[in-house]
C-alpha cells in the first residue's frame, strides 16, 4: 500500500498539481524513505500486533487492516496538502483554529469531490484484499532478514535520514519525503522537545565562540531577555532631520522574498519599481524574516519579541507584557496609528497584538465601505479580501480624512498568497511573460519561471500597485516628513523553495526623502533588528526617551559595507516549529549545519563542534521563550511606564 500511494503521488498528483519539471527523479528516489517508513511502522506496531495476536489471530488481523488503512489514508491526504501548499504537513497543524483552517482551505480554490472518490475507492479495494488475499506464509530465511530490517531502520542513523545536500533545493527533497513520515517524525520533534523543555532552569548559555557580534549584557536571571539597552544608533548619519518627529509607515508584504524582487534575485527581479526605489534607499539585500509565515511578522517587526509557543500574537490575552515601537512613540510622542489590511485582522490573532499596542484604528475587511472590489473569489466563493491596490487606495483615504497629528501606520499586503487571484490577471500575467523574456537569466531558469506565471504575475501586480501608492503619496503635505519601512513578511512557498535559508530571505527597504545619502548594506539583518534600531535613532534624536534596559532579541541593524552575519537569532518555520537557527556565518536548520554564502546560499558541513554549540543555542532560547512567554516574565514592573 505505502508503495502504491507512491505510483499515485508519481502518475497522478505531480500531474495534476504541475510539479516542477524533473520531480520525477525524486519521487522515485522517495521509494527509499517509504521501505524505511514502512519498517519503522512495523518495528512500532509488532508488539502490540503479537500482543493481540496471542489473544485472537481475527482480532490482531482486524487490528492490522485498520490501522493499515487509517495510515494510508492520512499518507494521501498529506500528499493532496502538499500538492497545494508545497510544504509538508507538520506540527504547526497543531497551532491554527479551526477557523484560520477552513479559511485556508477555502483558498485553494473550488472543492473537487474526485480525488477524494478515489482515495475511497483505493482504500475499500485494499481492504477486500487485505481480507481475503493478503495472508500468505513466508519461509523463516525471509522471516529473519525482514526482522532484521525492521530492528536497524528503527536506530537513528544517519542513511536513513534525508540528507539535503544530496537535492537541488528544498522542494525536491520534500518530494522524495514520505508525507506521512515527515508529519509523525514532526509531532514527535515537538512532543519530545517540548517535554524535554518542561520543567528545566535556566542553565548558562553555551559559550559562542564564532562571533563577532556584541553580546547582550543580561541584567535579571527572573527575566531571560531583559539586557541594557545600548543599541548603537546606525541611521541617524543618513537622515537629515527637524523638530517635528518623523511619520513612519510600514509596509509588511505578503511572500515578498528575494528570490524574485531586487537585484540579483535567483529567480529573476519582477519587482522594477521596488528595484528603482532600493537606489534612493538604505537597502539590506539579506534581511531575514523570523517565520516563514506571517503569525509572527508583526511581534517581530514592531517589537522584536519571541515566539511563545505557537507566535506572540497567538497567545492572546497572555500575551506578556512588552514595550513595542507602537507603544514608545503613542506614549512618549503622542503619535497616532493606523493598521490596514484587506482580510480578517483576526487572522493569526494580529488584532489582538494591535489592540495590546492601543493602535487608534483597524482597517480590515469590514470597513472598506463601497467603492472598493474584492480580490477575484474562488470556484467556492473564497476571497481573501481586498487587494494590495485597494488596501493603498483606502490607506490614502484615511490620510485624507485623518488628522494631522505625526503617525506610525502599518499596511500588509494581501494579494501574493493562494490562490493567486487578482484583478485583470490575464494583463499581468502578460506583463510577467513580456518581463520574463527581457530578464538576463539562464533557460533553464526561465523555463522554471514559466511554470509559476499566475503566482509570479500577484508580484508584477504588487509592484504596480506600491508605484500607485508613491505616486499618490508624493502629493501629500507629510510625505516629506515620512520614513518609510518596506520588507516581505517571508517567502512565497508555493514557487519551489530553493534552500532552507531561502524561505526566510526578504528585502528590506528603509526609503525616505528625509535620506542624505543612500546606502546598499550586504550584511545578514532580520526582522528582529528593525524596531530597535529605530528605537535608538528616534532616541538620538531627541524625539523619545528610549529605557535604559529592554527585552529585545535583534541587536540593531548591522551598516557593514562587507557581507558579513554576526549575530545569532532563531526562527519559527511554521506554528510549532523552531528547527532553525542562525549563528554568525552558520545556520542550523532540522539539525543539519550549514555554512552560510555571500550570496546567501548555504553548503551542509561536517563539524560535530560547531553542530552541537547551535543546537545548544537554539535549546536554550526555547527555554528562555518558554519561561519568559508561559509566565509574564519579559519586562519588570519598572518597565511598564513605557508600555
Amino acid at each position: 500500500m505505502i508503495l502504491t500511494v507512491r505510483f499515485y503521488e508519481l502518475f497522478i498528483t505531480s500531474t495534476f498539481s504541475n510539479y516542477p519539471a524533473g520531480s520525477d527523479t525524486y519521487l522515485l528516489i522517495g521509494f527509499k524513505f517509504d521501505l524505511i517508513l514502512f519498517f519503522r511502522i512495523c518495528a512500532t506496531l509488532m508488539i502490540p500486533f503479537l500482543i493481540i495476536a496471542h489473544f485472537s489471530q481475527k482480532a490482531a488481523r482486524y487490528f492490522f487492516i485498520i490501522i493499515s488503512l487509517i495510515l494510508i489514508l492520512g499518507d494521501m491526504l498529506l500528499i493532496k496538502y502538499f500538492s497545494a501548499a508545497r510544504v509538508p504537513l507538520g506540527a504547526d497543524l497543531l497551532g491554527y483554529t479551526f477557523k484560520e483552517m477552513t479559511h485556508t482551505v477555502g483558498a485553494s480554490g473550488k472543492f473537487n469531490i474526485l480525488p477524494y472518490l478515489v482515495i475511497l475507492a483505493y482504500l475499500v479495494i485494499m481492504a477486500r484484499v487485505f481480507i481475503h488475499h493478503v495472508y500468505f506464509r513466508l519461509k523463516p530465511w525471509i522471516i529473519a532478514t525482514l526482522t532484521i530490517l525492521i530492528l536497524i531502520t528503527a536506530l537513528p542513523l544517519k542513511p536513513f535520514r534525508i540528507n539535503p545536500s544530496k537535492f537541488d533545493n528544498e522542494f525536491c527533497m520534500f518530494v522524495a519525503a514520505n508525507k506521512l513520515n515527515f508529519f509523525i517524525q514532526s509531532l514527535a520533534d515537538r512532543y519530545i522537545h517540548q517535554g524535554s523543555q518542561r520543567g528545566i532552569k535556566m542553565t548558562a548559555k553555551p559559550k559562542s565562540t564564532n562571533r563577532d557580534g556584541n553580546p547582550f549584557k543580561f541584567i535579571n536571571a527572573d527575566y531571560p531577555f531583559l539586557h541594557e539597552e545600548t543599541t548603537p544608533d546606525v541611521l541617524g548619519a543618513y537622515f537629515k532631520t527637524g523638530n517635528t518627529p518623523p511619520n513612519i509607515v510600514f509596509i509588511i508584504v505578503e511572500s515578498l522574498g528575494r528570490a524574485y524582487c531586487g537585484e540579483g534575485a535567483y529567480l529573476g527581479s519582477f519587482t522594477p519599481f521596488l528595484d528603482s526605489l532600493m537606489n534612493e534607499s538604505l537597502y539590506w539585500a539579506n534581511c531575514l524574516s523570523t517565520s516563514g509565515r506571517t503569525f509572527q511578522a508583526l511581534p517581530s517587526i514592531l517589537g522584536s519579541l519571541p515566539f511563545g509557543d505557537h507566535g506572540f500574537a497567538n497567545m492572546g490575552d497572555k500575551m506578556p507584557d512588552h514595550i513595542s515601537l507602537v507603544s514608545l512613540l503613542k506614549k512618549q510622542a503622542d503619535y497616532t496609528t493606523t493598521f490596514v489590511y484587506g482580510g480578517e485582522a483576526e487572522f493569526d490573532d494580529m488584532s489582538m497584538f494591535l489592540n495590546r499596542q492601543k493602535v487608534d484604528q483597524i482597517i480590515d475587511i469590514k470597513q472598506f465601505g463601497p467603492g472598493y472590489i474584492k480580490l477575484p473569489a474562488t470556484g467556492n466563493g473564497f476571497t481573501w479580501g481586498y487587494g494590495d491596490r485597494e488596501i493603498f487606495s483606502r490607506y490614502l483615504q484615511s490620510l485624507t480624512s485623518g488628522t494631522d497629528s505625526r503617525r506610525i501606520d502599518i499596511l500588509l499586503t494581501l494579494a501574493m498568497h493562494d490562490p493567486f487571484n487578482i484583478p485583470d490577471q490575464d494583463y499581468y500575467i502578460q506583463k510577467t511573460v513580456e518581463r520574463l523574456k527581457s530578464l538576463k537569466l539562464s533557460e533553464k531558469t526561465k523555463a522554471f519561471d514559466s511554470q509559476f506565471t499566475r503566482q509570479l504575475s500577484t508580484v508584477t501586480y504588487l509592484d504596480e500597485s506600491m508605484r500607485y501608492l508613491f505616486s499618490e503619496l508624493k502629493k501629500s503635505d507629510t510625505f516629506e516628513n515620512t520614513i518609510f519601512i518596506i520588507t516581505g513578511d517571508h517567502r512565497m512557498p508555493e514557487i519551489p523553495i530553493s534552500t532552507q535559508i531561502d524561505r526566510f530571505h526578504v528585502p528590506l527597504i528603509i526609503y525616505s526623502p528625509l535620506l542624505k545619502i543612500t546606502e546598499k548594506f550586504p550584511a545578514v539583518v532580520s526582522h528582529f533588528d528593525i524596531a530597535p534600531s529605530l528605537v535608538a535613532f528616534l532616541d538620538d534624536r531627541g524625539y523619545i526617551s528610549r529605557p535604559t534596559s529592554a527585552a529585545w532579541i535583534g541587536h540593531g541593524l548591522d551598516i557593514s559595507k562587507s557581507f558579513r552575519s554576526i549575530n545569532t537569532y532563531p526562527f519559527m518555520r511554521n506554528i510549532n516549529e523552531m528547527l532553525d537557527l542562525i549563528g554568525g556565518p552558520y545556520f542550523l536548520s532540522n539539525k543539519t549545519l550549514y555554512r552560510i554564502n555571500s550570496n546567501m546560499d548555504i553548503e551542509p558541513i561536517d563539524d560535530d563542534d560547531q553542530l552541537n554549540e547551535l543546537n545548544g543555542e537554539l535549546n536554550y532560547f526555547i527555554r528562555q521563550n518558554n519561561i519568559a512567554c508561559r509566565n509574564n516574565k519579559l519586562i519588570p514592573d519598572s518597565l511598564k511606564i513605557f508600555k
